[in-house]
Protein backbone atom coordinates (compact mmCIF):
# COMPACT_ATOMS: atom_id res chain seq x y z
CA UNK A 1 0.00 0.00 0.00
CA UNK A 2 0.91 3.36 -0.61
CA UNK A 3 2.76 5.13 2.21
CA UNK A 4 0.46 8.09 1.99
CA UNK A 5 -2.82 6.10 1.86
CA UNK A 6 -2.32 5.20 5.78
CA UNK A 7 -3.32 9.01 6.49
CA UNK A 8 -3.53 11.15 3.47
CA UNK A 9 -7.83 10.31 3.66
CA UNK A 10 -8.11 11.92 7.27
CA UNK A 11 -5.64 14.82 6.52
CA UNK A 12 -8.79 16.86 5.21
CA UNK A 13 -11.05 16.14 7.62
CA UNK A 14 -8.65 16.90 10.67
CA UNK A 15 -7.94 20.56 9.21
CA UNK A 16 -11.37 20.88 8.15
CA UNK A 17 -9.94 23.32 5.35
CA UNK A 18 -7.81 24.82 8.21
CA UNK A 19 -4.18 23.86 8.80
CA UNK A 20 -3.54 22.77 12.36
CA UNK A 21 -1.47 25.67 13.03
CA UNK A 22 -2.75 28.66 11.57
CA UNK A 23 -1.77 30.44 8.63
CA UNK A 24 -1.70 33.89 8.42
CA UNK A 25 -2.00 33.91 5.27
CA UNK A 26 -5.88 34.90 4.11
CA UNK A 27 -7.02 33.80 0.98
CA UNK A 28 -8.95 37.18 -0.06
CA UNK A 29 -8.23 40.81 1.62
CA UNK A 30 -11.35 42.87 1.34
CA UNK A 31 -10.45 46.26 -0.32
CA UNK A 32 -10.46 49.34 2.22
CA UNK A 33 -13.48 50.93 2.92
CA UNK A 34 -14.56 53.93 1.33
CA UNK A 35 -14.74 56.97 3.79
CA UNK A 36 -17.92 58.50 3.98
CA UNK A 37 -16.55 62.09 4.10
CA UNK A 38 -13.41 62.65 1.34
CA UNK A 39 -10.91 64.87 1.70
CA UNK A 40 -11.86 67.38 -0.92
CA UNK A 41 -14.93 67.89 1.75
CA UNK A 42 -13.09 68.39 4.51
CA UNK A 43 -10.43 71.13 3.58
CA UNK A 44 -11.34 74.51 1.66
CA UNK A 45 -10.48 74.46 -2.13
CA UNK A 46 -7.39 75.70 -3.04
CA UNK A 47 -7.16 79.79 -3.85
CA UNK A 48 -4.59 80.70 -6.50
CA UNK A 49 -3.38 84.24 -7.01
CA UNK A 50 -7.16 85.17 -5.73
CA UNK A 51 -8.97 82.72 -7.69
CA UNK A 52 -10.27 79.92 -6.50
CA UNK A 53 -10.58 77.15 -7.47
CA UNK A 54 -12.37 73.80 -7.37
CA UNK A 55 -10.34 71.24 -5.84
CA UNK A 56 -10.37 67.31 -8.19
CA UNK A 57 -12.44 65.05 -6.59
CA UNK A 58 -11.49 61.75 -5.08
CA UNK A 59 -12.18 59.11 -8.32
CA UNK A 60 -14.83 56.65 -6.43
CA UNK A 61 -13.74 52.64 -6.76
CA UNK A 62 -15.39 50.46 -8.80
CA UNK A 63 -15.96 47.10 -8.85
CA UNK A 64 -13.79 45.14 -11.42
CA UNK A 65 -15.54 44.20 -14.87
CA UNK A 66 -18.05 41.15 -14.99
CA UNK A 67 -16.19 38.93 -17.39
CA UNK A 68 -18.86 37.12 -19.44
CA UNK A 69 -18.98 33.90 -20.12
CA UNK A 70 -20.79 31.68 -22.87
CA UNK A 71 -22.90 30.11 -20.15
CA UNK A 72 -24.43 30.56 -17.04
CA UNK A 73 -23.21 27.48 -15.55
CA UNK A 74 -20.24 25.06 -16.17
CA UNK A 75 -19.09 22.24 -14.18
CA UNK A 76 -15.35 21.69 -13.09
CA UNK A 77 -14.14 18.17 -12.12
CA UNK A 78 -10.80 18.02 -10.35
CA UNK A 79 -8.80 14.15 -10.94
CA UNK A 80 -6.14 13.31 -8.73
CA UNK A 81 -4.70 11.69 -5.50
CA UNK A 82 -4.69 13.10 -2.02
CA UNK A 83 -3.35 17.03 -3.28
CA UNK A 84 -6.97 17.08 -4.71
CA UNK A 85 -8.86 15.06 -1.86
CA UNK A 86 -7.55 17.50 0.53
CA UNK A 87 -8.60 20.59 -1.19
CA UNK A 88 -12.07 19.77 0.26
CA UNK A 89 -15.46 18.73 -1.11
CA UNK A 90 -16.70 21.81 -3.82
CA UNK A 91 -12.97 22.74 -3.59
CA UNK A 92 -14.00 26.08 -1.96
CA UNK A 93 -10.34 27.82 -2.59
CA UNK A 94 -11.10 27.53 -6.54
CA UNK A 95 -14.62 28.00 -6.51
CA UNK A 96 -13.97 31.36 -4.78
CA UNK A 97 -11.75 32.85 -6.96
CA UNK A 98 -13.86 31.82 -10.19
CA UNK A 99 -17.02 33.43 -8.43
CA UNK A 100 -15.55 36.44 -7.74
CA UNK A 101 -13.80 36.60 -11.45
CA UNK A 102 -17.09 35.26 -13.00
CA UNK A 103 -19.75 36.73 -11.31
CA UNK A 104 -22.70 36.19 -13.33
CA UNK A 105 -21.68 32.29 -13.51
CA UNK A 106 -22.36 29.87 -11.08
CA UNK A 107 -19.81 26.86 -10.87
CA UNK A 108 -20.37 23.29 -10.01
CA UNK A 109 -16.85 21.39 -8.76
CA UNK A 110 -16.27 18.44 -8.01
CA UNK A 111 -13.39 16.90 -6.11
CA UNK A 112 -12.28 13.19 -8.07
CA UNK A 113 -9.89 13.19 -5.79
CA UNK A 114 -8.22 9.68 -3.96
CA UNK A 115 -5.31 9.38 -1.51
CA UNK A 116 -2.59 6.99 -1.99
CA UNK A 117 -3.47 6.28 -5.45
CA UNK A 118 -1.81 6.92 -8.58
CA UNK A 119 -2.91 8.38 -12.18
CA UNK A 120 -3.78 4.79 -13.33
CA UNK A 121 -5.78 4.46 -10.82
CA UNK A 122 -7.27 8.11 -11.98
CA UNK A 123 -7.60 6.73 -15.43
CA UNK A 124 -10.41 3.78 -14.22
CA UNK A 125 -12.11 6.78 -12.11
CA UNK A 126 -12.95 8.43 -15.45
CA UNK A 127 -15.59 5.60 -16.66
CA UNK A 128 -15.63 3.35 -13.92
CA UNK A 129 -17.77 4.33 -11.19
CA UNK A 130 -15.56 3.62 -7.32
CA UNK A 131 -15.86 3.34 -3.82
CA UNK A 132 -13.97 6.37 -1.80
CA UNK A 133 -13.92 6.43 2.27
CA UNK A 134 -16.89 4.18 2.41
CA UNK A 135 -18.94 7.04 -0.12
CA UNK A 136 -20.16 5.63 -3.51
CA UNK A 137 -18.68 7.93 -6.42
CA UNK A 138 -20.38 7.55 -10.25
CA UNK A 139 -17.27 8.01 -13.20
CA UNK A 140 -16.16 11.41 -13.69
CA UNK A 141 -17.16 11.19 -17.17
CA UNK A 142 -20.95 10.43 -16.03
CA UNK A 143 -20.75 14.17 -14.53
CA UNK A 144 -20.61 15.75 -17.97
CA UNK A 145 -17.95 18.05 -17.15
CA UNK A 146 -17.17 21.10 -19.23
CA UNK A 147 -13.38 21.45 -17.30
CA UNK A 148 -11.35 18.72 -16.01
CA UNK A 149 -8.16 19.52 -14.26
CA UNK A 150 -5.97 16.16 -14.16
CA UNK A 151 -3.61 16.79 -11.67
CA UNK A 152 0.27 15.16 -11.53
CA UNK A 153 -0.62 12.08 -9.32
CA UNK A 154 3.37 13.54 -8.56
CA UNK A 155 3.05 12.31 -5.02
CA UNK A 156 2.15 8.57 -5.64
CA UNK A 157 4.95 7.24 -8.15
CA UNK A 158 4.73 3.89 -9.39
CA UNK A 159 7.41 1.88 -7.36
CA UNK A 160 9.34 1.00 -11.02
CA UNK A 161 12.74 1.80 -12.45
CA UNK A 162 11.15 3.15 -15.63
CA UNK A 163 8.30 5.38 -13.53
CA UNK A 164 8.43 8.70 -15.08
CA UNK A 165 8.35 7.29 -18.35
CA UNK A 166 5.32 5.24 -17.80
CA UNK A 167 3.46 8.38 -16.08
CA UNK A 168 3.70 10.32 -19.15
CA UNK A 169 2.20 7.71 -21.08
CA UNK A 170 -0.52 7.29 -18.48
CA UNK A 171 -0.49 11.13 -18.75
CA UNK A 172 -1.29 11.13 -22.62
CA UNK A 173 -4.00 8.10 -21.76
CA UNK A 174 -5.93 9.86 -19.25
CA UNK A 175 -6.13 13.01 -21.88
CA UNK A 176 -7.18 10.29 -24.73
CA UNK A 177 -9.89 8.88 -22.41
CA UNK A 178 -11.19 12.39 -21.48
CA UNK A 179 -11.58 13.75 -24.67
CA UNK A 180 -12.97 10.17 -25.81
CA UNK A 181 -15.69 9.90 -23.00
CA UNK A 182 -16.39 13.66 -23.08
CA UNK A 183 -17.21 15.29 -26.59
CA UNK A 184 -15.84 18.79 -26.17
CA UNK A 185 -14.30 18.56 -22.81
CA UNK A 186 -11.64 21.17 -22.06
CA UNK A 187 -8.84 19.96 -20.14
CA UNK A 188 -6.02 21.59 -17.73
CA UNK A 189 -2.92 19.93 -16.25
CA UNK A 190 -2.07 20.81 -12.72
CA UNK A 191 1.02 20.69 -11.13
CA UNK A 192 0.56 20.97 -7.16
CA UNK A 193 2.92 22.57 -4.78
CA UNK A 194 6.61 21.44 -4.54
CA UNK A 195 7.87 19.29 -1.50
CA UNK A 196 10.56 20.26 1.21
CA UNK A 197 12.67 17.70 1.86
CA UNK A 198 14.19 19.21 5.45
CA UNK A 199 10.50 18.59 6.82
CA UNK A 200 8.93 15.89 4.42
CA UNK A 201 6.32 13.71 6.50
CA UNK A 202 7.44 15.05 10.04
CA UNK A 203 4.77 14.13 12.22
CA UNK A 204 3.17 11.72 9.51
CA UNK A 205 6.30 9.56 9.07
CA UNK A 206 9.16 8.39 10.37
CA UNK A 207 11.89 8.69 7.66
CA UNK A 208 15.33 9.77 8.09
CA UNK A 209 17.06 12.60 6.10
CA UNK A 210 18.16 10.52 3.43
CA UNK A 211 14.51 8.72 2.99
CA UNK A 212 13.25 12.02 2.71
CA UNK A 213 15.74 13.84 -0.17
CA UNK A 214 14.94 10.54 -2.57
CA UNK A 215 11.05 10.87 -2.01
CA UNK A 216 11.29 14.51 -2.30
CA UNK A 217 13.77 14.03 -5.53
CA UNK A 218 11.03 11.28 -6.83
CA UNK A 219 8.32 13.54 -6.27
CA UNK A 220 9.57 16.44 -8.35
CA UNK A 221 10.90 14.54 -11.71
CA UNK A 222 7.35 13.37 -11.77
CA UNK A 223 6.15 16.70 -11.35
CA UNK A 224 8.28 18.84 -13.56
CA UNK A 225 7.70 15.64 -16.07
CA UNK A 226 4.20 16.73 -15.89
CA UNK A 227 5.04 19.75 -16.66
CA UNK A 228 6.83 19.09 -19.96
CA UNK A 229 4.31 16.94 -20.51
CA UNK A 230 1.26 20.05 -20.36
CA UNK A 231 4.07 22.29 -22.29
CA UNK A 232 4.98 19.84 -25.81
CA UNK A 233 0.98 18.94 -25.90
CA UNK A 234 -0.14 22.68 -25.40
CA UNK A 235 -2.89 21.74 -22.89
CA UNK A 236 -3.51 24.52 -20.20
CA UNK A 237 -0.96 24.21 -17.67
CA UNK A 238 -1.98 25.23 -13.81
CA UNK A 239 2.16 25.46 -12.31
CA UNK A 240 1.56 25.93 -8.64
CA UNK A 241 5.30 23.83 -7.96
CA UNK A 242 7.52 26.48 -9.80
CA UNK A 243 5.17 29.21 -7.47
CA UNK A 244 5.74 27.19 -4.45
CA UNK A 245 9.64 26.83 -4.76
CA UNK A 246 9.04 24.44 -1.82
CA UNK A 247 8.81 27.15 0.57
CA UNK A 248 7.16 25.45 3.71
CA UNK A 249 4.23 28.47 4.26
CA UNK A 250 2.67 26.76 1.76
CA UNK A 251 2.92 22.98 3.33
CA UNK A 252 0.69 21.80 5.95
CA UNK A 253 2.30 22.62 9.03
CA UNK A 254 1.00 19.30 10.45
CA UNK A 255 1.57 16.69 7.97
CA UNK A 256 4.28 18.48 6.19
CA UNK A 257 3.27 16.84 2.78
CA UNK A 258 0.20 18.34 1.70
CA UNK A 259 -1.73 22.20 1.73
CA UNK A 260 -1.52 24.97 4.04
CA UNK A 261 -4.15 27.41 3.64
CA UNK A 262 -1.37 29.40 1.68
CA UNK A 263 -0.99 26.02 -0.65
CA UNK A 264 -5.11 25.68 -1.16
CA UNK A 265 -4.53 29.75 -2.44
CA UNK A 266 -1.89 29.26 -4.39
CA UNK A 267 -3.19 25.59 -6.11
CA UNK A 268 -6.69 27.87 -6.38
CA UNK A 269 -4.63 30.78 -8.23
CA UNK A 270 -2.94 28.71 -10.68
CA UNK A 271 -5.58 26.88 -11.37
CA UNK A 272 -8.13 29.75 -12.37
CA UNK A 273 -5.62 31.93 -13.93
CA UNK A 274 -4.71 29.44 -16.62
CA UNK A 275 -8.69 29.17 -16.94
CA UNK A 276 -9.05 32.65 -17.55
CA UNK A 277 -5.51 32.79 -20.00
CA UNK A 278 -6.85 30.15 -21.74
CA UNK A 279 -10.12 31.25 -22.31
CA UNK A 280 -11.80 28.17 -21.42
CA UNK A 281 -15.15 29.65 -20.62
CA UNK A 282 -15.43 32.45 -22.56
Amino acid sequence: MNVFSLFAAAVFAAESIISPIPDNTPVVVPPPAQPEISFGEIVSPPVVLGTETEATPSPTPTAPPVIQTKKKSYTIAFLGDSMIDTMGPDLPAVKHRLENMYRSTTFTLLNYGAGGTNIEYGIERITSGYTYLGNTIPSLASTHPDIVVVESFGYNPFPVADGVTRHWLALARAVDTLRASIPGVKIVIAATIAPNASVFGDGALSWNAQQKQEKVTEINAYIESTIKFAQSQHIPLANAYHASGGNTRYINAGDHIHYSDAGRALFAQKVTDAIAANHLLQ
